[in-house]
């Protein structure tokens, strides 16, 4: 399940992860980011992953789509967990997509995360 977090930097789009992500969830996201996009050049995006169980095959596909066609409209991206292994992507994501600013943060420098995101 993916819910949206408010924020009140209009930048920045928030998601919480928890569990399966499906195709509703994801429309709502890609309709919250194309809202984004629409009064600004980029946006930040914040995730905070609670559990992650996957991805429906037909909104992985959607995923991918999205994001070739908003390569670089990602300005800053910042994910919330406490999983080792998305310390490790987040590590090689920072590397491989210079344009974008990434950061992983554990769930205790939460703050830390939402303060970091919003920075001018």
């Amino acid at each position: 399940m993916l819910s949206l977090i408010p924020f009140d930097d209009d930048r920045v789009v928030g998601v919480r992860i928890s569990g399966k992500i499906t195709r509703p969830d994801f429309d709502r996201m890609v309709e919250k980011l194309n809202e984004v996009l629409a009064a600004h050049d980029k946006v930040r995006v914040y995730v905070e992953l609670e559990s992650f169980g996957g991805v429906a095959m037909d909104t992985l596909l959607e995923d991918l789509k999205f994001g070739l066609r908003h390569w670089n409209d990602v300005e800053r991206k910042v994910v919330v967990s406490d999983a080792d292994w998305v310390h490790r992507l987040g590590n090689l994501s920072a590397r491989l997509f210079t344009q974008i600013e990434v950061k992983v943060f554990g769930r205790d420098q939460m703050e830390d995360a939402r303060a970091w995101i919003c920075q001018p």
